[in-house]
């Protein structure tokens, strides 16, 4: 299924020591999104935790990283996060956003929000996970 909407966007500053998916959340919840994408995100984090592809558990990287890309799906009924990030070397890594990433300096991150839009997550036989499922907002 697809679904057209307009945009509207909100833009937000974490500052250091914010939780990057716990405020995203609270985020969701206090500005009644329905559904939104992560448009921009820079910043830097001074704890890391990724849980990288086809694990159950996640992985803390050690030492300060730059954000390189955030991405994501937000809505009432989940935040769904991938990011990139370099430490000091520049070496790259990348994973699934948990719990757990804060916020070295700063989060500068832009949303766009799509009011005429739904996000929900509902249980996704094929995949064996609740998977996004888009509808128009009622």
């Amino acid at each position: 299924m697809h679904c057209r909407g307009t945009l509207e966007t909100l833009a937000v500053r974490l500052d250091p020591g914010a939780d990057i998916y716990q405020t995203l959340r609270t985020l969701v919840t206090q500005e009644n999104i329905g559904a939104a994408v992560i448009l921009s995100a820079v910043g830097s984090l001074s704890k890391t935790r990724l849980r990288f592809a086809d694990q159950e558990t996640s992985t803390t990287l050690t030492g300060k990283h730059e954000i390189l890309t955030l991405s994501g799906t937000l809505g009432e009924a989940g935040v769904h996060l991938h990011m990139a990030v370099a430490n000091a070397q520049g070496e790259c890594r990348g994973g699934h956003v948990v719990k757990g990433c804060q916020v070295y300096t700063t989060l500068e991150c832009v949303i766009a929000i799509v009011p005429e839009i739904r996000f929900d997550r509902v249980f996704d036989p094929a995949t064996g996970y609740k998977e996004l499922a888009i509808s128009l907002h009622e």
